[in-house]
């Protein structure tokens, strides 16, 4: 379902409120994996997977990619994030407290934001040999295969990419944490620590 150098159009965010509705809004729709969310979780966990001193390492477990995969999305909230841990506003002027989230809005579940199309995601991903998943201490870790790392390369190419690349390269570089410190910043904001099992996170 991934594009080879493109990602799907999709409506410009509306600054300052919600994406256009889908189409189809049914409670299915919701486990079922975009080409736009193929690209995106591939971008990041070749982000997080690249070789560091000729060694091989993993993105690890779902809770780091999920946790990972929502300051990615919502752009107001990674900024609040990374002023909190000490990152000077002038290497976050890119962020725009104000822009929209990407893709459909994530829900909060048990151990935080979640989408439920993450397994269809990772499924396609696996299935076309683009990521490989591996036993990783207690859980289990992701990282792309040499032909992921092309597509991702050809995608990171593109200039429709480059407000993710650049996101990508602020949680590289001030949020490579585990899952569970990234699960604790996040309660930090009133948005995810109050809001409801299922609700959408805003």
């Amino acid at each position: 379902m991934i594009p080879s150098t493109r990602p799907a159009a999709r409506t410009p965010p509306r600054r300052g409120g919600p994406p256009a509705l889908r189409a189809d809004q049914s409670p299915r729709a919701r486990f079922r994996p975009s080409r736009e969310a193929e690209a995106r979780i591939l971008l990041l966990i070749d982000a997080f997977s690249r070789k560091a001193r000729g060694q091989s390492r993993y993105l690890e477990g779902r809770v780091k990619l999920a946790k990972l995969d929502f300051l990615l999305r919502y752009p107001r909230h990674l900024r609040r994030v990374l002023l909190s841990q000490g990152v000077s506003a002038d290497k976050i002027e890119q962020l725009d407290p104000n822009e929209a989230p990407l893709d459909a809005r994530m829900m909060r579940y048990r151990y935080g934001p979640w989408d439920p199309s993450y397994y269809a995601v990772l499924g396609s991903l696996i299935g076309r040999g683009l990521v490989v998943v591996a036993p990783l201490g207690n859980g289990f870790g992701y990282r792309t295969t040499n032909t992921g790392a092309d597509l991702a390369a050809n995608l990171r190419a593109d200039g429709s990419f480059d407000d993710i690349n650049q996101r990508l390269a602020l949680l590289r570089r001030y949020l490579d944490k585990s899952g569970n410190t990234l699960k604790s910043y996040l309660y930090e904001l009133p948005e995810i620590a109050d809001a409801a099992w299922h609700e959408d996170l805003t």
